[in-house]
């Protein structure tokens, strides 16, 4: 799995390097998502976190200003709230991320101000974990150091310089293992409202 990891980042690296730099745009990205995971932790509600990164864009055509090519590297808070009680206590899975999507961007007009809609798969990789307040599943779950997920949104840009999206993240493999009995297929889920502003 380390080498499989270490190839995709590899592949995504080389196939930015193909680019002609003078059509990609640089920017930074900042923005709050709602995260939770299926299944792993019984009944739960999500958790609340930020996410923040670099953003460069390519123009996939220059008969028009429609159709683009978008990755990012963010850094993500994701994880769950368990609504499960051990000791009166409620317990808390937090799960932090480097996110790599690659989004198709669609903008409506070649204009300056207009709506766009993405999507496009993304490779992540976890960097952290914390389980607070008890963990009745601590023997048998545990979390996997790679996801790989599908991500839809659209939002409003003004002057292609600022702009505003919704996007919502939903995980294609299992994102947790277990010792002892099998905790079912555990997808990642984050609904995210972000901010972009790419420099000029």
């Amino acid at each position: 799995m380390k080498n499989l990891k270490t190839n995709l980042l590899s592949l995504f690296l080389l196939s930015l390097s193909t680019f002609s730099f003078a059509q990609i745009e640089f920017g930074v990205k900042g923005g709050i998502g709602l995260s939770n995971t299926t299944i792993v932790h019984g009944v739960s509600k999500e958790r609340f976190g930020f996410l923040g990164g670099a953003v460069a864009k390519y123009q996939l055509t220059t008969r028009n200003e429609n159709h683009y090519l978008q990755a990012e590297v963010l850094y993500t808070n994701q994880g769950e709230y368990s609504l499960y009680k051990e000791g009166g206590k409620k317990y808390k899975a937090f799960l932090n991320y480097i996110n790599i999507p690659i989004m198709y961007k669609y903008y409506f007009d070649d204009q300056g101000k207009d709506f766009f809609l993405e999507a496009g798969p993304q490779l992540g990789f976890k960097v952290s974990e914390k389980f607070d307040d008890g963990e009745p599943e601590s023997n048998n779950n545990i979390p996997k150091s790679f996801d790989f997920a599908f991500n839809i949104g659209g939002g409003y840009s003004i002057n292609r310089q600022i702009e505003f999206n919704l996007r919502y993240q939903y995980g294609l493999i299992d994102t947790y293992d277990f010792k002892k009995w099998d905790n079912g297929t555990n997808r990642s889920s984050f609904l995210t409202l972000g901010i972009t502003y790419f420099f000029k």
